[in-house]
């Protein structure tokens, strides 16, 4: 299973763009070791505004190929201060039910989950640091490497 097939069983393949394509400006944040591990990404935000436009929506997918089977990282874009905490938890939890709904195309890959911080920094106390760790997500990263 990838994320190609995955968008597919959702109606949003449409969406796919090769490489980190999807992602636009915020590409200079995110570094494949491997280039051509990346072999897709969606700008899944932007896919799902119209239909869901009041959810909390993750803002992008990358298909991450590898010998194991195919991987998909799941990053956020945003800024990194103990006040938006809470608004990254809301949009992971959306993630994870968006995720597990009804598709099982969706829910057999392989995933991970990360925030990246905007330009601004990384400034969470030391209690949402541990809300992050307890929901399984790593603080933000200014840059994120795959």
């Amino acid at each position: 299973m990838s994320l190609a097939n995955c968008l597919e069983a959702r109606g949003l393949n449409d969406h796919l763009r090769p490489g980190l394509k999807a992602l636009g400006a915020h590409r200079v944040r995110v570094e494949v070791a491997r280039p051509r591990r990346a072999a897709h990404s969606v700008a899944l935000d932007e896919a799902l505004e119209a239909d869901l436009p009041n959810a909390h929506r993750w803002d992008y997918g990358i298909d991450l190929t590898a010998t194991g089977g195919a991987h998909v990282a799941w990053v956020e874009v945003h800024t990194a201060t103990s006040s938006e905490v809470e608004t990254v938890l809301r949009k992971l939890a959306w993630l994870k039910q968006w995720l597990a709904e009804e598709h099982d195309a969706c829910a057999k890959v392989g995933r991970s989950f990360h925030w990246v911080a905007t330009d601004a920094g990384v400034h969470i106390d030391s209690a949402r640091r541990r809300r992050l760790a307890a929901a399984g997500l790593r603080m933000p990263q200014s840059r994120l490497r795959l």
